[in-house]
């Protein structure tokens, strides 16, 4: 059958049911088998199988399952050679590719190594990339988008894409579609090109600015499992983001479907128990962290059952997503959510949307729509005094500087109980201060970890423990900590 008729079929509850038994019986074609990954700085080293077709890798929050997806994304980035960029060193991804190579007798070999074969991989953030679209469509203004989208041509028309979209979402679209579009100004590691997508239901055509979170986010998981080609590596960072359980597990019937047709491995990183009790027990697998503050992760096979599901981190969906400017933000308020809003850290996302204007468009954009999840935008306490930075849906991290600074100051002023913590040599700890402060702003809790070989991130828990005990601080924390809890009192 050729691919233009699968994209005319419609699949029926049996058929569906066909594709979980050769999940679980391992009789599906894919490229990948094993990945090994040595003296990663967060994994630390690990190797694991994967399973035929697909492999749901489950874990707490933090453990590394978005840090060990894009490894495995730069890995096999095709283009990294043509642009001189380096792939990560000592990964190895072995498989069996469809074009396999032949050694001189002529018989092909049974594994090779992924990244030489030049098999294809596409990595995708749900979250970051829907984040993403929201903001380039709030940045440009409406008649110059017109007139790029004027000159940009359309996706071909899909079947399996509209009929796909109409499954997971239960509405009849007449027409689902997307248009690549040029960046305006892209940062260093963005693409030079983004996505506007269109959809038609009723007699209504409207774009991502009206959709839906749960429409755009089924867009840009179906785009991608559009594009990727025959045998390809599929990599999904939480897919199943502002889905309903229902629309979790027919989304995942249609990526079972498509990974089954076009001989992919899909390798997704999930909190969703919808998947983990969908899927068959051959697929699951596990990512955990080594006790005692190793940095060293496993990834283990196995049942999850649904008592440890909570501790795996398994959560039906966020009821608050906290917006923030950047990655050392998000370390630092995920931190904070832990020690003082345990209650409600399980229901929390924390996303960085690198930069304070796209926190403030996505946050004045969806916190007034009160969708199903909840949006606060909690910016850098250095735009705490800014006029532009204010407004009903933003909140600040505690201080008046960045978040990098604010975590400085808690390690100098508290530095003798840092010294009883830590077990570092007054000073020794002393001069690792001194040093850092000559650095840039944002490196200095960087250089103090690397100077002291205290890991970044039990400073940041330290800093967050000790912010109540000072007078700069204390004021901004609170007034955090209440703002988050009032994004549950008014739901």
């Amino acid at each position: 059958m050729s691919q233009n008729a699968k994209d005319d079929v419609v699949l029926s509850r049996a058929q569906i049911q066909k594709h979980y038994r050769k999940l679980a019986s391992g009789e599906v074609r894919s490229p990948l088998r094993t990945v090994e990954i040595d003296g990663h700085v967060h994994l630390g080293s690990l190797a694991a199988e994967m399973a035929p077709g697909i492999t749901l890798l489950c874990g707490v929050s933090g453990a590394g399952k978005s840090q060990f997806l894009r490894t495995l994304a730069q890995h096999l980035d095709t283009k990294a050679d043509a642009d001189g960029r380096p792939r990560p060193a000592a990964v190895r991804m072995m498989g069996r590719p469809r074009h396999r190579k032949q050694d001189r007798t002529g018989a092909a070999t049974v594994e090779m190594e992924l990244a030489e074969a030049r098999v294809p991989c596409l990595y995708v953030d749900t979250a970051r990339e829907c984040f993403d679209v929201l903001a380039q469509v709030s940045r440009v203004p409406a008649h110059e988008l017109e007139s790029e989208r004027a000159t940009a041509d359309k996706a071909p028309r899909s079947a399996w894409f509209e009929n796909a979209l109409s499954t997971i979402m239960e509405r009849p679209y007449a027409l689902a579609t997307h248009q690549e579009l040029d960046r305006r100004t892209p940062a260093v590691d963005e693409s030079a090109s983004w996505f506007y997508y269109e959809l038609s239901y009723r007699g209504n055509t409207y774009g991502p600015e009206q959709m839906s979170l749960g429409e755009l986010a089924t867009c840009v998981i179906l785009r991608g499992l559009r594009a990727a080609p025959r045998g390809s590596v599929v990599l999904f960072d939480e897919p199943e983001n502002f889905l309903s359980p229902r629309a979790r597990g027919l989304l995942l019937d249609v990526i079972v479907a498509r990974a089954i047709d076009l001989e992919l491995s899909v390798v997704i990183a999930s909190h969703s128990p919808e998947f983990a009790y969908q899927l068959p027990t051959a697929s699951l697998r596990t990512l955990e962290r080594s006790a005692g503050g190793d940095p060293r992760a496993t990834i283990s096979p196995g049942v999850i059952p649904a008592q440890v599901g909570r501790k795996l981190g398994m959560r039906v969906r966020p009821e608050a997503v906290l917006l923030v400017e950047d990655l050392f933000a998000r370390k630092l308020l995920e931190e904070l959510l832990r020690v003082h809003l345990p209650d409600l850290a399980p229901h929390v996302r924390v996303q960085d949307v690198r930069g304070a204007d796209v926190v403030v468009t996505i946050a004045s954009a969806l916190g007034p729509t009160r969708p199903a999840v909840a949006f606060l935008g909690v910016l850098d306490g250095d735009t705490r005094s800014i006029a532009s930075r204010q407004g009903e849906w933003l909140a600040y991290l505690p201080g008046s500087a960045e978040p990098e600074a604010t975590v400085m100051e808690t390690l100098t002023e508290c530095a003798e109980a840092a010294v009883r913590e830590f077990g570092v040599p007054e000073w020794e700890w002393k001069r690792a201060l001194e040093e850092a402060w000559v650095c840039n702003v944002h490196d200095q809790p960087g250089a103090v970890s690397e100077k002291t070989g205290v890991d970044e991130a039990r400073l940041i828990s330290f800093a967050t423990r000790n912010a109540r005990n000072l007078p700069s601080l204390r004021e901004g924390l609170e007034d955090l900590i209440d703002r988050i809890r009032e994004l549950f009192a008014a739901r």
